[in-house]
């Protein structure tokens, strides 16, 4: 009979090490609903913790990271943990119900407006463009672009790049792309002048003049620009605030239509922050596979999640080639990098034969600094910071909304992305609402836009794509003002903050 060892101290710290993080955990948790850490409060540092209660880094890491999980408290670059604002704060608006946009192709026509706010440079803005911003932008960039534009030589100079792009831009593109889901490689993607670019090649690859596409409603109004200019047709689809696309409604639009592609965003879709269930996208696949209709993914702002981890692309799950991905690094790194890329699937000969036709070529030398930014680590150590700066100015755009403009009946509540999508009551129009605004130097971002039919027009697109700051707080009671003053009755407006 093999003799018992006897139980000493280190025996008995290693049984209770896997559980101390849970203690540890369940202690802030209780501090935190009861009060007694308030929001806002910094928590203690990691060493504080570790010397106070001798624990390891990894414990004290392990139970941080469940509750920031949890939502109950935020990393801030160099500062340290905070508490968050309780939730409830944040939930006082109800979400906007599914939409119910007329099941017919639409012929697409581009708005004025839209033009306008691009002219402004204030598409993800309050504000027109502006050089106030303090902040100097991401520095490493800034030398991984600057080193390869000394190192530019005649090669560079006097000769294209090849037509799928670098490849060793594509390989660091590939890893990026397995973070969700999947094994990829170089030789699966080709890089393009920005995701716009992208999405147009799709589009020119998959569908001929006069055909009828899918998308969500509301969508993406950059896609509704491009079916425009291809002389395609809109079919929107029923979608949900929350959830995406609706994959019964459209199931129901594919046996009256014969629908040439499908062009969805799934994490974090623009305008509502909309993030497809896993559930959902294989669902979309099988549906899609059955009559062999290409989806055109536009996975632009996958990388913008503020939870641990991205959620899976479509193109991961798609063995068929049917599936087209679309992204670039404008809305998360850089709006001034036109680069982008596209993994088509089974239509690669045809997308790279109308990427010569369309642009020949992507720079060599910013390709060359985008590498070298990636290979260094700079992507994730910026976006580690991005995400938790949004999550926040999220936060705190949500919490804040109800008071700013009471007329807001509902609001989505991404979980990732760029803005929300506010709902004002009926008797507002937000285009008649963006000229007034316009004419004070304040930017909206109407509803109407993101549709091809007469639909959304008392919507709003907010971005929280910037701090909500003295100025952008002001644009915010200046619309407050417009609206009171001008399109609701003092009986309506009575009724909408005694609601809220």
């Amino acid at each position: 009979m093999k003799k018992k060892q006897p139980t000493t101290q280190s025996t008995k710290n290693s049984i209770a090490t896997p559980y101390l993080y849970l203690a540890l955990e369940q202690s802030f948790r209780e501090e935190i609903e009861s009060g007694q850490l308030a929001a806002g409060e910094r928590m203690p540092s990691i060493r504080e913790l570790c010397t106070a209660r001798s624990i390891s880094k990894s414990t004290v890491l392990t139970a941080y990271s469940r509750l920031e999980a949890e939502g109950l408290i935020e990393a801030r670059a160099r500062s340290g943990y905070f508490v968050v604002e309780p939730k409830q704060a944040a939930t006082s608006l109800k979400i906007p119900d599914t939409s119910q946009p007329n099941l017919n192709p639409t012929p697409v026509s581009a708005s004025q407006v839209l033009l306008d706010i691009m002219q402004q440079g204030a598409a993800f803005d309050l504000l027109a463009s502006t050089r106030h911003d303090n902040g100097h932008g991401n520095e490493q960039l800034r030398r991984s672009l600057g080193r390869a534009l000394r190192r530019q030589g005649e090669y560079e100079q006097n000769y294209y790049d090849e037509p799928l792009g670098n490849h060793a831009l594509r390989s660091q593109l590939a890893i990026r792309l397995g973070h969700g889901g999947g094994l990829h490689h170089a030789e699966d993607l080709i890089i393009t002048s920005g995701c716009q670019h992208a999405l147009l090649l799709a589009l020119m690859a998959t569908t001929h003049r006069g055909g009828v596409v899918a998308v969500e409603s509301p969508g993406f109004y950059g896609l509704f620009q491009l079916l425009e200019s291809l002389g395609l047709q809109a079919l929107e689809i029923p979608s949900s605030a929350q959830t995406g696309i609706s994959p019964d409604a459209l199931e129901l639009a594919l046996q009256h239509w014969d629908v040439q592609a499908l062009v969805i965003s799934p994490c974090y879709a623009t305008p509502t922050g909309a993030c497809i269930p896993e559930v959902n996208k294989q669902r979309l696949l099988s549906i899609t596979q059955k009559q062999n209709i290409p989806i055109i993914e536009d996975d632009i702002y996958g990388e913008l999640h503020f939870g641990l981890q991205r959620p899976r692309t479509l193109y991961s799950y798609d063995e068929s080639g049917n599936v087209l991905l679309c992204s670039s690094f404008s809305k998360s790194l850089s709006r001034d990098l036109r680069i982008g890329w596209i993994a088509p699937g089974k239509y690669m000969e045809e997308v790279k034969h109308l990427k010569l036709v369309t642009s020949l070529a992507t720079s060599q030398t910013l390709q060359q600094g985008l590498t070298e930014f990636l290979q260094q680590g700079g992507m994730d150590r910026h976006l580690r910071h991005q995400r938790q700066k949004l999550k926040q100015q999220c936060h705190h755009l949500l919490c804040s909304l109800p008071d700013l403009l009471p007329a807001v009946t509902s609001c989505s509540r991404p979980e990732g992305g760029l803005a929300l999508w506010a709902e004002l009551p009926p008797t507002i129009n937000s285009i008649e609402l963006y000229v007034e605004a316009r004419e004070k130097g304040v930017i909206l971002t109407p509803g109407r836009l993101f549709t091809a039919q007469e639909r959304y027009s008392n919507f709003l697109r907010i971005s929280f794509a910037h701090e909500l700051d003295s100025r952008r707080l002001a644009s915010l009671s200046m619309i407050n003002d417009l609206i009171q003053s001008g399109t609701l009755s003092p009986a309506i407006i009575r009724s909408i903050k005694s609601s809220n």
